[in-house]
């Protein structure tokens, strides 16, 4: 049986490579439009140049999701698939990827007489966005190396326990985008750009931006994330950093985690398109979990 883990591109892991065997991992790529043009959100694309687009643009842009037929490509890719969504609450990505599933499902039905036994389609709601589903992709990739045998039902139920047992933190000094798009209310990202501070937030329940306090300083930003770290139950483990053009700042963080739990494991990345459209100029995202295997 192979196997593909697939994610939309909030996630931002592009040239991942799985080590569980006949096992592929695969991007759904959401678009930014920028005054007309439309930005794919793959390998591809220039995030500082979409960057330096959007910030000279005074029009409206927006973000839109993969279509059904786009995942439904992906899922014909293997035997077993677990599709990881950002925040059905922030996104339809979760609903298209749904639909995809569904035709695919349709399809092999047709095509087997009926039967389904052998194709298997699992699509998780990370009700977060970047570094939460980074990790879920590279936890369930070493949970299927290390569990060869592991049955389809036997990795959905690990994956929902990585989905609940992990969490994710924005911290932001630019909130234009989110309020635009409704993703932030406005009066709090209006608040924040007139003070000139960050502002630190993490996925409520229901997958949308929850805002956990003002920060000044990148020291109190910093104490202030490990502390809320800590409160979600985080005592060392996997730890995906990810930032806009922000690369000291993902360090020092990472530097700072490390002083306090030294059994970390913690990845820095760069944004992609989708990611870095939200998050902004200097932006990080955490996302880090407590189950370990």
């Amino acid at each position: 049986m192979t196997w593909a883990l697939i994610a939309d591109s909030s996630c931002n892991l592009r040239e991942y490579r799985p080590t569980a065997p006949d096992c592929i991992y695969a991007v759904a790529p959401l678009k930014i439009e920028v005054a007309g043009e439309e930005f794919i959100d793959d390998a591809s694309l220039d995030v500082e140049e979409l960057n330096r687009r959007v910030a000279a643009e005074s029009s409206a842009s927006g973000s839109a999701c993969p279509s059904a037929g786009e995942w439904a490509d992906l899922f014909r890719s293997a035997d077993n698939v677990i599709a990881v969504t950002i925040s059905s609450n922030l996104s339809g990505s979760f609903d298209a990827a749904e639909m995809g599933r569904n035709l695919v499902m349709d399809e092999y039905a047709r095509e087997h007489d009926g039967q389904i036994a052998g194709k298997n389609i699992y699509v998780l709601d990370s009700h977060a966005a970047g570094g939460k589903l980074e990790l879920i992709i590279e936890l369930l990739d070493r949970h299927l190396s290390n569990n060869p045998d592991c049955t389809f039902d036997e990795a959905v139920a690990y994956a929902d326990r990585l989905a609940t047992h992990s969490q994710v933190q924005y911290s932001l000094s630019s909130y234009d985008n989110l309020t635009k798009n409704g993703r932030m209310p406005k009066l709090v990202g209006a608040l924040a750009s007139g003070l000139s501070i960050r502002m630190l937030g993490t996925a409520s329940a229901q997958g949308t931006i929850k805002v956990v306090a003002p920060t000044r300083g990148d020291r109190k930003t910093y104490r202030k994330i490990i502390d809320v770290m800590r409160s979600d139950g985080f005592r060392g483990g996997l730890v995906y950093i990810d930032h806009v053009s922000n690369v000291a700042g993902a360090q020092a963080l990472s530097d700072a985690i490390m002083t306090e739990w030294p059994q970390s494991q913690i990845r820095v990345l760069p944004c992609g398109g989708l990611c870095s459209y939200y998050a902004e100029a200097t932006g990080l995202i955490i996302g880090y979990e407590w189950l370990g295997e």
